[in-house]
């Protein structure tokens, strides 16, 4: 596949084109998601709207949650396109498409160019990079700006110059004000211990380390003192207390999980190349311990010697073993996985730096394999084959059960209406597995891999792009702005809310503060009002407190939730 491509312009066009497809294929398709995009795109519009580009708001308040750096790109989207999903989204794309060609230069340099294509390939065809992309988050910025700063350490790490240590300083700069201090900690910890293993810990002793400071200071701080100075530090205690060592020490709104959440949140997140992650973890591993040669010769070490890579590979003019590139690889993903298994909060998206240093891991085996470097015995890639025809058999069922066939006791009624019409992209990566296994089996290992990106590209980019507008079916708030015609904007009007604080995204697609009423008192309150009333709340509170209040208020628009399970009505004075 890749051999014919060997200039590296070629191999960009590729990955832009691939990236295209995966990242920005309708894009602002699908309404947005509640809790995150909802508060992240209304906080960007506010500041927008204040003209205050330093303080985050929603709804009028202080939003603590998060730095400044994604809304700013948010506003920048929302002068070129206008306030509307594609705009908010765009930053999280832009910055999955650099991450995306940052992962085929560190592949490239680690391994070659073949390892680079197919590395930039495996890692923009998984869920969790395409799903990065396609949410207004800034888990997609961290995760450019935390790749930046590892592709300068490998990069420069052998011969340290002032530029690298000005790299490194502006690359966590930008990591700090994309998400806090995670954007510094995990790239410092994944350096320190790759710098360790290697032997040259003093690196870190440098007098020029200075210029890494300064960069990082001119970058970051600025806006941190602003903040803290425009708020009376409120902001600096609630982002680093409640949102940073809170979230550590204790699971926040319920978001716990077991030691075994990121490895499941792996095989998932990377469907389906992590059917190969096992076997690139484990030749990845003894690679990293020795060489081939230091190895003996018993039965398991057999096995060690089949797993571990000695062949010479890098820069043309330095042409290092192998095993440094390894451990670089490995201390990347033990530093994550055993600070966000640490931590008491887990969410999916904390772990989306795992994926390129996975992804190389597992286009480096694929290669090997390619090559005739790496023999597998044939039952592996019999059971490989076995279990990608399992995840596409997986898929349609499970898309055809959630999408209401069969009405299945399990769901519980969370049926999305739709979502079985698109069971049948499952039959894409089932063809291309079984056509992958006939080409394995005549030996045509380049068809191989060919037929294997192809399916997950196939797989992954329309259910993205078209699949997930489904759910708007089932996301009440930008429906009922359109339905109650809440949404006025030269109008005088007042919004309110009862029990939704889950929708946010309310507020983006009325242009309007929401006030959050805490009762029946308060509901009554505001529907006396002697000006346009408009009250959001779900169905089961209005059929409760209707007939104390339906003299004051009547029904106009009724939608469902795809949250909570229950519609959610509008209720007007008018």
């Amino acid at each position: 596949m890749a051999t014919r491509l060997h200039r590296r312009v070629c191999h960009y066009l590729l990955l832009l084109a691939a990236g295209a497809c995966l990242f920005f294929w309708n894009l602002g398709g699908a309404s947005l998601w509640d809790i995150d995009e909802g508060k992240n795109a209304t906080c960007a519009a506010e500041m927008m709207a204040s003209g205050n580009y330093v303080v985050p708001t929603f709804s009028g308040d202080l939003r603590v949650d998060k730095p400044a750096l994604l809304y700013w790109l948010q506003i920048a989207a929302y002068h070129a396109f206008g306030i509307n999903e594609f705009a908010a989204r765009l930053p999280s794309a832009l910055a999955a498409l650099g991450a995306l060609l940052l992962a085929y230069e560190l592949g490239r340099a680690l391994f070659g160019k073949t390892t680079g294509l197919l590395t930039g390939l495996i890692a923009a065809s998984t869920p969790m990079l395409t799903g990065a992309a396609r949410f207004a988050n800034p888990d997609a910025l961290l995760h450019f700006f935390s790749l930046l700063t590892l592709v300068i350490v490998w990069l420069g790490h052998r011969q340290p110059s002032r530029w690298w240590w000005l790299g490194l300083g502006a690359a966590t700069g930008f990591g700090m004000l994309a998400k806090g201090p995670v954007g510094v900690v995990l790239p410092a910890a994944v350096a320190v211990m790759f710098l360790a293993w290697e032997g040259r810990f003093r690196t870190l002793a440098d007098r020029r380390f200075a210029w890494a400071a300064l960069a990082w200071c001119l970058v970051a701080l600025p806006w941190y003192i602003w903040v803290a100075v425009d708020t009376k530090g409120n902001f600096l205690r609630g982002f680093f207390l409640q949102h940073n060592v809170g979230r550590f020490g204790s699971a926040m709104e319920n978001h716990g999980g077991s030691p075994l959440y990121y490895p499941m949140v792996l095989l998932v997140g990377m469907a389906p190349w992590s059917v190969f992650l096992g076997g690139a973890l484990w030749c990845g591993f003894w690679s990293a311990l020795r060489k081939p040669s230091e190895i003996s010769q018993g039965r398991l070490d057999r096995w060690r010697r089949w797993a571990a890579d000695d062949e010479q590979v890098g820069h043309p003019e330095v042409k290092p073993a192998p095993v440094s590139a390894y451990r670089f690889l490995l201390c990347w993903i033990a530093a994550y996985l055993v600070f966000f298994t640490l931590a008491a909060t887990k969410l999916p998206n904390y772990v989306l730096p795992v994926v390129v240093p996975a992804a190389i891991l597992t286009a480096r085996l694929l290669d090997r394999w390619r090559r005739g470097l790496l023999v597998a015995p044939d039952w592996v890639w019999t059971t490989a084959f076995a279990c990608l025809l399992l995840i596409g058999a997986g898929f349609i069922a499970g898309l055809a059960v959630a999408g209401g066939v069969g009405e299945l006791a399990v769901m519980r009624g969370r049926f999305v209406p739709g979502l079985a019409a698109w069971a049948w992209l499952g039959v894409l990566p089932l063809g291309g597995v079984l056509l992958a296994w006939r080409f394995w089996a005549r030996g045509r290992r380049h068809a191989v891999l060919t037929c294997l990106t192809l399916s997950a590209v196939t797989l992954v980019a329309p259910l993205a792009a078209w699949g997930s507008i489904t759910f708007n079916h089932v996301k009440a708030p930008r429906r009922l702005a359109e339905l109650a015609g809440a949404a006025r904007r030269p109008d005088d009007i007042r919004i309110g809310a009862w029990r939704l604080e889950h929708l946010p995204s309310l507020n983006f697609y009325l242009r309007r503060d929401v006030t959050y009423l805490r009762n029946e008192a308060e509901l009554r309150g505001l529907l006396r009002y002697p000006l346009p009333v408009y009250v959001f709340l779900p169905a089961p509170a209005w059929q409760q407190c209707r007939p104390a209040t339906q003299a004051l208020g009547r029904e106009v628009a009724r939608h469902r939730d795809l949250y909570r399970q229950a519609d959610v009505v509008v209720v007007t004075n008018q």
